[in-house]
């Protein structure tokens, strides 16, 4: 990745192309056509040369009565400081000191490099030296136009996703990316060559596509592109469209329950989607987000949650106690979840006590998209026995995902750890109905009762419990 300063340096070299004050003209009557004699009628850049030497953002060399472009030659580190000084309106400083040993006191463009190291804008390579005659490789020329001209972000889906087969993994593949969704570059071949040093014609070329668009490519279908593996099917009767991820941002339309749109981006609780065309925001809480392809679970946040613990040790009974228990079914749960590429968020991993608040709050500030509570149960009677799972309709925005959630896992307990069944209860515990999300509380079996306890006991039927937990996930993700 460059360093700050070399950024600048190449911010510089790129701007350079385009701001070299024409002091050389000496005929403004010449024809447009007959300025450079080595870029022709049939130069496949000459209407972008052209454009910017009519602005008088670039110049060529002049060898006696003509003009010459040079356009296959490499722009060099000290032309882009004099262009890119000049292009910002300041004039040389030719009194300013220099930290670099190979800018001698003679050099043409001791000024102006001076200048664009004074303005912050231009640095060294992270030696002793400038390099004033190194070339631009693409992929620090993609850096230098994104950077100077503030190139909007078109999403993080689009911009990291291979477009140019030698980019892959690329350090630079954001900003060359964001060049194509630009229609500024698009390679050759299927390939952009990033290495590879910019000629005067093609940053002449990219240069004029950055700053009128009447140079750019057409632009790519960003919609289809950038699309992802997710898909979000509205939960709540309406949900906001929002043009910015936030709640203050423009209101551009609403989506029903049921409605299925596909997701591009997730950042935080917002997850970016196409709506009418266009890209736009909408709160994720809302949205059952299921992946089209792979592991169901893969990239969902998923909060599991250890009841009890540390100085509550929960129910007990001969000799065994529920915070022990339900903590390593909850491990178990976050291996398996893990290994499927879930991201998971436990509340806590060892003999500690969180409080039901500071578990809410865990859920909250990791953007969590699902909470899943594990407890036994205990009964004076001890006849008492079998699993329940336990969801909320009093408060919770997202009870009818919940009370599906709640069956899945209630009906795999009790298929894989043969329990009496005793179903799904509505019921506003504090950590489902403080929470938003798709939220379940589940009760193994009794630990009052000795045929329960034995089961909840042995790591063999620890381990059934977190399988039955995770197979009712995944059918939870995979059910439309």
């Amino acid at each position: 990745m460059l360093g700050k300063r070399h950024v600048y340096c190449l911010l510089i070299v790129f701007l350079a192309f385009f701001s070299v004050p024409l002091h050389s003209w000496a005929n403004t009557e010449l024809k447009q056509e007959r300025r450079f004699v080595d870029v022709g009628d049939d130069h496949w850049a000459k209407n972008e040369i052209d454009f910017l030497a009519n602005a008088q953002m670039i110049n060529g060399y002049q060898a006696g009565q003509i003009f010459e472009f040079r356009p296959a030659q490499s722009v060099t580190r000290a032309e882009a400081a004099k262009m890119i000084v000049s292009a910002l309106g300041q004039a040389e400083w030719k009194d300013g000191a220099l930290p670099f040993q190979d800018i001698p006191v003679n050099h043409w463009a001791r000024g102006w490099i001076a200048r664009a190291v004074q303005l912050g804008i231009m640095g060294g390579d992270g030696t002793a030296n400038f390099r004033p005659n190194d070339s631009l490789s693409r992929a620090e020329m993609s850096i230098v136009l994104v950077n100077a001209f503030s190139l909007a972000s078109k999403g993080a889906a689009v911009e990291e996703a291979t477009v140019f087969e030698d980019t892959e993994g690329h350090w630079a593949i954001r900003h060359i990316n964001r060049l194509y969704y630009h229609g500024i570059a698009n390679g050759r071949d299927g390939r952009f060559f990033p290495k590879d040093a910019v000629s005067r014609a093609e940053f002449a070329t990219l240069l004029a596509r950055t700053i009128n668009d009447q140079f750019r490519l057409p632009l790519p279908d960003l919609i289809e592109q950038g699309k992802t593996n997710i898909q979000g099917m509205v939960t709540v009767s309406t949900l906001n469209v929002r043009q910015t991820p936030s709640t203050a941002g423009a209101l551009v339309g609403t989506l029903q329950k049921g409605q299925v749109v596909d997701v591009y981006d997730i950042n935080g609780y917002w997850a970016k989607i196409a709506y009418n065309g266009q890209f736009a925001y909408v709160h994720k809480t809302y949205l059952k987000l299921r992946n089209i392809e792979g592991s169901p679970v893969k990239g969902r946040i998923i909060v599991v949650d250890a009841g009890h613990g540390g100085k509550d040790p929960g129910a007990m009974s001969g000799g065994a106690n529920e915070k022990t228990i339900v903590l390593e079914v909850a491990k178990f749960v976050k291996e398996k979840l893990e290994k499927a590429g879930a991201t998971v968020i436990m509340t806590r991993e060892t003999d500690v006590y969180p409080t039901l608040q500071d578990r809410v709050n865990i859920a909250k500030n990791s953007y969590a998209e699902m909470f899943v509570s594990i407890h036994t149960n205990s009964a004076a009677n001890t006849s008492a026995k079998g699993a329940e799972v336990y969801y909320d309709s009093s408060t919770n925005p997202n009870s009818e995902e919940s009370k599906k959630l709640a069956q899945y896992i209630q009906e795999e307990i009790v298929r894989m750890a043969n329990m009496v069944d005793r179903g799904v209860k509505n019921s506003g515990l504090y950590v489902l109905r403080n929470n938003t999300v798709t939220s379940v509380l589940v009760e193994l079996g009794f630990i009052s009762n000795a045929e329960d306890r034995a089961k909840l006991t042995s790591a063999e039927y620890q381990n059934i419990y977190a399988e039955a937990i995770y197979q009712g996930i995944v059918k939870y993700y995979t059910s439309q």
